[in-house]
């Protein structure tokens, strides 16, 4: 039997982020404005074809599948290696008091995700779950938040900083805040981190310091629905 965090984003809009996404049989998506992340039940060309009856021409998705977008419905734009963290559960403390992030700081953070790159982040993608920032200088400088969140799960995502601002640990507080949150909800934090990126390295270490562990290694493939 498969674990759910093979298919998280699967999970994720089948339950309890419902309300964000679009949902048939053999395929499911978030709302273009949430995320481009999609699943499949399968890397049939059937759950391929539902995917793309609910993806407007022109839109981009991505799924975690070894099986790139099929022609003449898609065109494939790639692939992304990523590698999946969980955490190992240990208690981790996260007193400090950080800037909750909603609505009217939407464009400041959808700004940021552009500047430092955490990976896909759209415009009411805060939406998705608690997103944690700092201030300095009149500037959002960093932030991370909670984007995919299944049964037993949160996903730790969209952490970055503010080119010019690293080196201040902002990125390491802000997630231990999280993970103090979710264990505190009995969920278990888990992220994704892109195997290769300049910043995998970095990112690497301060994940297994904070517990963080790799379960499995897969493949986002990135598609425009022609």
């Amino acid at each position: 039997m498969s674990h759910v965090l093979d298919n998280p984003a699967w999970h994720a809009v089948l339950g309890p982020q419902r309300e964000f996404g679009r949902v048939s049989r053999l395929a499911v998506r978030y709302q273009p404005t949430i995320s481009p992340i999609a699943a499949l039940v399968e890397d049939s060309d059937a759950a391929f074809a539902e995917l793309a009856a609910m993806t407007a021409a022109g839109e981009i998705v991505a799924v975690i599948s070894e099986r790139t977008f099929p022609e003449p419905d898609w065109q494939p734009l790639g692939s992304v290696p990523l590698s999946q963290w969980v955490h190992d559960g240990r208690v981790v403390t996260g007193e400090e008091t950080f800037d909750v992030l909603g609505e009217a700081q939407a464009a400041d953070m959808y700004a940021l995700a552009k500047l430092a790159d955490p990976g896909p982040f759209e415009r009411d993608t805060w939406r998705l779950g608690t997103y944690l920032g700092i201030h300095a200088d009149g500037l959002l400088v960093a932030m991370a938040g909670e984007r995919m969140r299944l049964p037993g799960y949160a996903e730790v995502s969209a952490v970055a900083t503010r080119p010019g601002y690293e080196g201040h640990g902002y990125a390491t507080r802000l997630v231990r805040a999280l993970i103090a949150r979710e264990l505190a909800a009995g969920e278990r934090p888990f992220l994704h981190v892109r195997t290769g990126s300049p910043a995998e390295r970095a990112a690497s270490r301060v994940y297994e310091k904070l517990g963080f562990g790799v379960r499995v290694r897969s493949t986002f493939q990135v598609g425009r629905r022609r």
